[in-house]
């Protein structure tokens, strides 16, 4: 009881955080912040006693936390271009942009998935707040590319489920911080389909037991289509619901970067092909099981990456 009762703490001074991060407009306030959701974030990696990987995170977000410090006092002393890029480094190491990206998958292979959904959503919006406050899309443009082919391109000879979420993430940071240098609107809409994706996702492959990819060849059917389609989505694959922010999201940057938009196109059509081919091997490899499912078994999955769409695009004219 006193267990659950902590991590019920750290999850609530954890969510506090983040929402408050929207409406902070202080440096230092910000950077609290940031270190008040790291101490609250490791208890739930180590459960019972410290690990490599708890340490890992502590070294990794620590020394992003303080060189983030020191760009924070030269720049009130004196705003140069320098301070500017040791900020880009120190939030890209905060978040895992790429090029400091390498902790996050070997981290994330070594967590439960229920602190991967954390990892992947709650913790990075405070740093993708001070991105956006602070630094400019031209200052953006190349990490933003960078992190686009190496978050699509390295996910595609993963066979650990955690190590592609992870690099799926890394792929999606780049969407995320874009929707937050266009409009409030377009991040509250990505950030809200994208979060709960994941988190369906990831759910499912808590409850299936889902580690690599060859598991979902015995997996039942009805699991098996729904993560399909979440992974097709969360893709941003037509007529499903991530596409819906991604079309949005391209439309408003082709003003600004034509470069990027044609960068997120070219990557996303990798990343297709990436859960395309997994579905592939699963879905015509299904006959080794035996066939005990209804045919109205397949009903409800679809609703939740089909339905949303058309009320989105509802919601949006209004």
């Amino acid at each position: 009881m006193k267990l659950n009762m902590s991590k019920l703490i750290f999850m609530n001074v954890i969510s506090l955080s983040t929402l408050l991060s929207f409406s902070v407009n202080n440096w230092l306030t910000m950077w609290i912040l940031m270190e008040l959701v790291l101490f609250m974030f490791i208890p739930l990696m180590t459960k019972n006693k410290i690990n490599d990987q708890s340490m890992k995170y502590f070294i990794v977000q620590s020394f992003s936390s303080y060189l983030f410090l020191f760009s924070m006092v030269f720049n009130s002393i004196n705003e140069t271009p320098l301070d500017s890029l040791m900020t880009l480094i120190s939030l890209s190491m905060k978040i895992g942009l790429t090029p400091f990206h390498l902790w996050k998958p070997e981290i994330m292979n070594k967590l439960s998935w229920k602190e991967c959904i954390l990892l992947t959503t709650l913790i990075k919006i405070t740093p993708l707040i001070l991105i956006n406050k602070i630094l400019t899309l031209k200052m953006l443009v190349l990490p933003l590319v960078l992190n686009l082919f190496v978050g699509s391109l390295t996910g595609l000879n993963q066979l650990n489920l955690s190590k592609m979420m992870a690099f799926s993430s890394i792929f999606n940071l780049s969407w995320m911080i874009a929707s937050f240098l266009i409009s409030k609107k377009m991040l509250i809409t990505f950030l809200s389909l994208y979060f709960f994706l994941n988190v369906k996702i990831m759910m499912l492959f808590k409850k299936n037991n889902l580690i690599f990819k060859n598991q979902l060849l015995f997996t039942e059917m009805k699991p098996k289509m729904s993560i399909n389609l979440s992974f097709l989505s969360i893709s941003g694959l037509p007529p499903l619901t991530g596409f819906y922010p991604k079309i949005l999201i391209l439309s408003e940057l082709i003003q600004y970067s034509k470069i990027l938009v044609m960068s997120m196109i070219l990557t996303s059509l990798s990343s297709i092909f990436m859960y395309i081919q997994m579905n592939t091997s699963s879905l015509t490899n299904f006959f080794l099981k035996k066939k005990n499912f209804k045919s109205s078994i397949l009903v409800n999955f679809t609703s939740i990456n089909l339905l949303i769409f058309p009320m989105m695009m509802y919601m949006w004219s209004n």
